[in-house]
């Protein structure tokens, strides 16, 4: 294998779930891959985001792409990438134009696990610098994401699509890692590799820190809501809704498991307070009639969140990643469903008796009662019922040892 260099674009972060899926897939890379430099590149990352994911090797480099003075990049590179002006832009403008260096020193670029920036979020800048790799016909790996829906009402929406098709049909290879995912691909008629969230590759263990030790009581249930408004699909839902909604899930959760402490552990990280977890969840512990709640601070890395989670007598999430942290850790769950990952992921593993779907239950009244009480059944009928992560992490696996053979190919 000739491979020496590989770029890691496009990683999400500021949330725990994307660490836990960034960590895992570099620390198997450099298990498999020994000899190879591993470069992250984050653009544009204004919160320095990318510190709170770092694995450490000699092996492994981490650039923050940012300057002092940066002459508008991120805005050129969306007026560049929407009107199929990047391999000339890119070229002409002098902070762009260091991109450049980076992509062209690698053997392979791959596009870091994630959720549907190619698709329903309509992210220009992802798509940027996925084309900047094909502007060098280098070798595009697309790992573990999830894609669509792919609208068409405006211009723009058509012209993403567009774009989206075309990209999907240059990688060299593409894995995907819901089964809603995998339909649209199909309707496509894009080949793909079957995979699962790359987080299920490993299950890390470390030492809980005293100062959460100190306040963690022996029996506890992990309950991690999700603020839904900063959501394409709820931004004319009302915050108050959603938050008399979480009120009573923490009723029912507290009369299911009375001895049992709630602890609430924000994914979302290196966000300013307005838009954090660790701020709402703190909100809601005030608004709460139940007194025992511990707000973990969102500082914590997501190796420790697992390892707490694995401790817990069951699990309570509507974000993605705190339901495959349970399934990893063979922890009962319930997952309130809010977009199709979340769906797409328990379809795959057969496990959506876990699941309480919550996309219409804002519409009214009587929805939210009715979720409520189908959320007091799913809870009762989990709680003793722990998942098996056998076939998920085997799933992870093959996944990883297909891009293997992918790179094994390329470079042949």
């Amino acid at each position: 294998m000739n491979i020496k260099e590989i770029l890691i674009i496009n990683q999400p972060i500021g949330n725990r779930g994307d660490e836990s899926a960034h960590r895992a897939l570099v620390r198997s890379l450099n298990q498999a891959l020994p000899s190879v430099h591993i470069t992250t590149l984050t653009f544009m990352d204004w919160t320095n985001g990318i510190s709170e994911f770092i694995v450490d090797s000699p092996n492994n480099e981490y650039v923050r792409f940012l300057f002092p003075h940066n002459m508008a990049a991120e805005q050129i590179a969306l007026f560049l990438i929407q009107h199929r002006l990047t391999k000339i832009g890119t070229n002409l403008h002098p902070i762009l134009h260091r991109l450049l260096t980076y992509y062209k020193r690698a053997d392979i670029i791959l596009c870091a696990p994630g959720g549907i920036c190619m698709g329903g979020f309509q992210n220009w800048k992802h798509m940027y610098l996925l084309q900047l790799a094909r502007d060098l016909n280098k070798p595009l790996a697309y790992y573990s994401r999830s894609i669509g829906p792919f609208p068409t009402e405006t211009a723009l929406n058509r012209k993403f699509k567009s774009l989206s098709e075309e990209m999907l049909r240059y990688f060299n290879f593409i894995s995907l890692r819901d089964r809603q995912s995998k339909l649209i691909a199909d309707e496509m008629g894009i080949q793909y590799v079957s995979a699962i969230d790359t987080a299920f590759l490993e299950q890390p263990r470390c030492e809980i820190p005293t100062s959460i030790k100190k306040n963690l009581q022996e029996e506890y249930v992990v309950f991690v809501p999700n603020q839904l408004t900063w959501h394409y699909a709820y931004k004319e839902v009302s915050s108050t809704l959603i938050d008399e909604f979480y009120l009573e899930v923490i009723d029912i959760v507290n009369k299911a498991f009375p001895n049992n402490q709630i602890v609430m552990l924000p994914q979302l990280c290196s966000n300013p307070d307005n838009l954090s977890d660790y701020s709402y969840f703190k909100k809601l512990q005030s608004l709460a009639k139940n007194s025992n709640i511990f707000v973990i601070p969102d500082t914590y890395g997501s190796d420790i969140q697992q390892t707490i989670i694995s401790n817990s007598n069951c699990v309570i999430g509507s974000r993605y990643h705190t339901i495959v942290f349970s399934i990893n850790n063979e922890v009962p769950f319930v997952a309130l469903n809010y977009e199709h990952k979340i769906a797409g992921l328990l379809e795959e593993l057969n496990l959506t008796s876990n699941m309480i779907d919550i996309t219409s239950t804002f519409n009214d009244a009587p929805s939210v009662k009715q979720t409520l009480e189908n959320f007091y059944t799913t809870l009762e009928h989990v709680r003793n019922n722990p998942p098996r992560r056998d076939y998920a992490n085997n799933l992870a696996k093959e996944c990883f040892n297909n891009f293997l053979q992918s790179i094994n190919s390329t470079n042949q």
